[in-house]
């Protein structure tokens, strides 16, 4: 094996010499290679770029349909709020009338008791009302009595 020096100098393996005609090719194919390496990073960078330029899109996207999200659910919240107060007012409503139907149902029992049970217990009216006038004190029979009247001799005596 022979050694000889390198450009800076230092020893190093000996490369068996080629000809002028093989320097040329060898010089041709490492200028495409490096030729086809630069397309190919150039390319690399491109497609990179493009990604990039999607992903910037995809970001501006995305935060305008979070901003419409957050605009909706802001909507839905008052909306949500009004009928929760809306449904509050009906409870309180509800609670309300069911206290009077139950005035209203207990008057009527007091009623049907003091008057006998006009009705049976599937609703049937077993006499009228209307016909009872105790039921319309209003229109209580009035019975004239005659006034007797004396002759007024003799009732009031003074004199005593």
């Amino acid at each position: 094996m022979t050694f000889s020096f390198t450009s800076d100098g230092l020893p190093g393996k000996a490369k068996p010499s080629k000809s002028s005609a093989s320097d040329g090719t060898v010089d041709e194919k490492k200028r495409r290679r490096m030729e086809s390496n630069r397309e190919s990073a150039r390319r690399s960078r491109q497609k990179k770029q493009q990604h990039l330029d999607g992903l910037i899109k995809q970001v501006g996207s995305l935060t305008r349909e979070n901003d419409e999200f957050r605009k909706k659910i802001s909507e839905l919240t008052a909306l949500f709020a009004a009928m929760d107060a809306r449904n509050e007012v009906l409870k309180a409503e509800k609670d309300r009338l069911a206290t009077r139907l139950e005035a209203l149902e207990n008057t009527i029992e007091i009623a049907s008791a003091v008057k006998g049970s006009s009705s049976s217990q599937n609703g049937e009216v077993l006499y009228e009302v209307s016909d009872d006038p105790m039921m319309k004190p209003w229109k209580l029979p009035r019975y004239s009595l005659p006034i007797a009247a004396s002759s007024g001799f003799g009732c009031f005596d003074f004199d005593d």
